[in-house]
């Protein structure tokens, strides 16, 4: 799918790619600047005719972050029934340290074409247009090119992780997990927002009291935040004995907590610090104002170890080791 938001519960279909052929590829246009000149498809039409073919299980699909084109065809009303392969999780499998897998570079790494880069359609920064203002020509070729390369990838690294003896595991956990993460991702979370009100007050009320122990230990008032006046205040003013050149890190205050009270208070104020700027405060900015609910992202391909990652926001680095963790 070419859309107008990278976020899927907030993107619209501007056209879709098909390929079923290795050097081909066809595109359904349904925004695009030249709509009063030349009319085209509605996109009722259009999808009213791809539904069957979407839902239908004997047809396989593949494609690359397939899971995306899934949650927004979700927001049309149209489940894709039988998801068989996705070329940037086999690339994950077989490259778990990579730092991105995007078909650019699976392009260029497998098939040693260069795509058109998105930057050439849309342009970057300030100046950047949607997908809805690329011309049809441009963007036809684009998004036939990217259906067509996912479609030769798929082949490729389909042989590639059977000869690293990886294809059942892919076939026995990765590709059965898309539709699981698409219904998870869909659904949502709810908040209590009450509650997360509520904590936010309750964690400022501590931080101002641990602000003021801080500086009565400290025998003056000073930015906790700022790493050079809390090395001043532990290093010059109590005179404690620097580690690895007056670093003020977590690892280094835990050291330092055995021999003054004032390092132990400073990790209480960023642990709790952290939980409301990160948590509290930020996730409610997350809801969406259509479900009333957090539809975080769960991202297969992101860490080396195998294990889901979660971002917009990141629900998996609530520290639950603390009392004040578990409460959020």
């Amino acid at each position: 799918l070419e859309t107008t938001s990278l976020k899927s519960l907030e993107a619209e279909i501007v056209g879709l790619s098909f390929s079923v052929q290795a050097h081909e590829g066809y595109y359904i246009p349904i925004v695009y600047p030249e709509k009063e000149i030349k009319p085209g498809i509605q996109i009722d039409t259009v999808l009213n005719t791809l539904k069957p073919i979407f839902e239908n299980e004997e047809n396989r699909f593949c494609g690359q972050n397939i899971k995306f084109d899934a949650l927004v065809l979700c927001n049309y009303d149209i489940m894709i029934a039988n998801i068989c392969f996705d070329t940037m999780i086999a690339e994950y499998m077989l490259h778990p340290d990579k730092n991105s897998y995007k078909l650019d570079y699976l392009s260029l790494d497998y098939l040693k074409y260069r795509m058109v880069p998105i930057d050439d359609l849309i342009g970057t920064g300030l100046h950047q247009k949607s997908m809805a203002e690329v011309s049809l020509d441009d963007i036809a070729f684009y998004a036939c090119e990217d259906a067509d390369v996912a479609f030769q990838l798929t082949e490729i690294l389909k042989n590639k992780l059977k000869k690293e003896k990886l294809f059942q595991l892919y076939i026995a956990i990765e590709n059965p997990l898309i539709p699981v993460l698409i219904t998870i991702e869909k659904n949502g979370v709810f908040l209590n927002i009450d509650l997360l009100n509520e904590l936010s007050r309750q964690f400022g009320e501590e931080l101002e009291k641990l602000t003021e122990n801080i500086h009565q230990l400290a025998g003056k008032e000073f930015n906790i935040n700022s790493p050079k006046q809390l090395g001043e205040v532990l290093f010059d003013d109590l005179a404690l004995k620097p580690i690895r050149k007056r670093s003020t890190a977590v690892e280094v205050l835990e050291v330092l907590k055995n021999h003054h009270p004032l390092p132990e208070e400073v990790l209480k104020f960023r642990h709790l610090a952290k939980l409301k700027s990160t948590y509290v405060d930020a996730i409610p900015s997350h809801v969406n104002t259509k479900t009333g609910r957090v539809h975080t992202s769960l991202n297969q391909t992101i860490a080396t170890t195998g294990r889901l990652s979660s971002t917009s926001p990141n629900f998996q680095n609530i520290p639950i080791r603390t009392k004040m963790g578990r409460e959020v």
